[in-house]
């Protein structure tokens, strides 16, 4: 949490936590939606059958970046050091 807050992608005051609910966690997933260009997005996926990791990615056409390893979807959001790698893919260009 004290990441997505100091991303800017959670208020430090905001109700809610994206790590334990559901509902949460599609909040953030629109915020950072809207941060990237129509077209290109950001998806999660398990690590392995057996693992308890996730990994999150930006797809951009035929090209899948890898964003970041974490426990879950929240924790793996590593979206604005991408983006600051990748500007093409910012909706704020």
């Amino acid at each position: 949490m004290a990441k997505l807050i100091e991303l800017g992608f959670w208020g430090a005051d905001e109700r809610g936590d994206p790590t334990d609910s559901y509902q949460d966690a599609m909040t953030l997933h629109d915020r950072v939606s809207a941060k990237i260009v129509k077209g290109v997005f950001v998806i999660s996926t398990w690590v392995g059958t057996d693992s308890l990791f996730r990994q999150a990615r930006v797809v951009c056409g035929q090209v899948v970046y890898e964003l970041a390893y974490a426990d879950n979807y929240p924790e793996s959001i590593a979206l604005p050091e991408f983006l600051k790698q990748h500007p093409e893919c910012a909706a704020d260009q």
